[in-house]
């Protein structure tokens, strides 16, 4: 595997391990209290392919077309990445693809496996979108 697949790799494989952590991470006296604390167990991001722009994947059952991805597994000796589709809303709760609109992510069973050759860049979401109050809902 070339050097910039296996960095893409790691990186997406350190985003799942943190994203593990603030989900699962059991403390021996407060169980689960960071995911309680922060409300959260998804770290939405995008993957930059190697023209520079964002990856988009549509999903034709449900009519939709998203830039925003959760990590669900990483394959590093295969050099493939599992992520799953969030669905970018805005205030309105209709689906957008302007950044500039997004309010709001929703969880969704979409699965996707993607080569990490195609991929030069993974962009977790900026801390202005962050701080804007995204929501994450759970599709379950």
């Amino acid at each position: 595997m070339n050097a910039m697949k296996n960095s893409i790799c790691e990186a997406l494989h350190e985003l799942k391990i943190f994203q593990d952590i603030l989900t699962d991470y059991p403390n021996k006296y407060f169980g689960n209290l960071l995911s309680k604390i922060i409300d959260i167990n998804t770290i939405p991001f995008s993957l930059i392919t190697m023209s520079g722009g964002h990856m988009s994947q549509f999903d034709m059952e449900e009519d939709f077309e998203t830039s925003y991805f959760r990590i669900e597994s990483v394959d590093r000796t295969k050099g493939h990445v599992v992520i799953s589709l969030l669905r970018p809303l805005d205030l309105e709760g209709n689906i957008t693809n302007s950044r500039g609109h997004l309010f709001r992510l929703e969880k969704t069973d979409k699965i996707k496996t993607i080569d990490v050759s195609l991929i030069s860049a993974v962009q977790p979401l900026t801390i202005e979108l962050l701080k804007r109050n995204i929501i994450i809902e759970p599709k379950w």
